[in-house]
């Protein structure tokens, strides 16, 4: 048996990342990393000593999802360690990734992980599911401290709810997040997720029908009282993919589709 996991925490902390990205390190001589992060070199350092420290080589990065907190650094990361990339969707990137589809298996020293494409917050996000372990690495799919994002156009809330339940169904004992300290009682956080996204689902439709024609940004200051700010516009996607989740299930309707420069409107039906 490989030893645990090792956590690398990229330097890069925010309103949107935390503390910064967790990378993760695993297995024997032979080493996987989930999620080397963004590009820098104070990370690119760290990565490789925590690799020599356990006495291996990074031989497989494994990526769950392609947004700049998570992938830009496996391309140099690959280039120097002579390790492959996997991914869901290669063309996202520049490192000559081979293709990762739900249900493929990454093996190395000790270790077995199975990916679970868990689309929502991305449509390329992959989890990776250790079945022995009974360890869950859920990128930014389930974090600590914090929700999840579902942005337009790169995801969907109705996947998102549909994903939850798929890794709940696996019922993993510890969840190793993207973002956040690791979870010890995966079952609880994940019920408390798929509540958290239902009653969300309930006071967007709510705070709709109090209003005439209105954008997700309307619905913000009221929904996220309390909240900096800074996280407005990321609460305005994830309003936006509920509204649409509701446009498809009937009781909101799309005034129009929006532009690069104007929000899309909607009315309550």
């Amino acid at each position: 048996m490989s030893a645990a996991p090792t956590r690398v925490l990229a330097p890069n902390p925010s309103v949107f990342t935390g503390r910064g990205t967790n990378t993760y390190l695993l297995g024997g001589s032979s080493l996987i990393c989930i999620d080397p992060g963004p590009d820098d070199e104070q990370h690119l350092a760290a990565i490789l000593h925590a690799a020599r420290a356990r006495d291996g080589r990074i031989a497989t990065i494994l990526l769950t999802h392609s947004h700049p907190d998570h992938r830009p650094l496996a391309l140099r990361l690959a280039t120097e360690s002579g390790a492959s990339v996997h991914c869901f969707d290669p063309s996202a990137g520049d490192e000559h990734a081979q293709a990762m589809s739900d249900g493929d298996i990454a093996r190395t020293d000790g270790v077995e992980l199975i990916a679970v494409h868990t689309p929502g917050h991305t449509r390329d996000h992959l989890c990776f599911f250790d079945p022995v372990a009974r360890t869950l690495f859920t990128g930014d799919h389930i974090l600590n401290g914090t929700t999840s994002v579902v942005h337009p156009g790169e995801g969907d809330m109705g996947d998102y709810l549909e994903s939850l339940r798929r890794v709940q169904a696996l019922q993993p004992l510890t969840i190793l997040p993207g973002h956040g300290e690791r979870v010890d009682d995966p079952g609880a956080l994940i019920d408390e997720y798929i509540a958290h996204r239902l009653e969300r689902e309930a006071q967007v439709l709510a705070a709709a029908r109090e209003r005439s024609v209105f954008t997700p940004m309307d619905l913000v200051p009221t929904l996220y009282a309390g909240y900096p700010v800074e996280v407005y516009p990321l609460a305005a996607w994830t309003v936006q993919a509920h509204l649409d989740k509701l446009v498809r299930d009937g009781p909101i309707a799309r005034v129009d589709g929006g532009s690069e420069t104007q929000p899309p409107r909607y009315i309550a039906t």
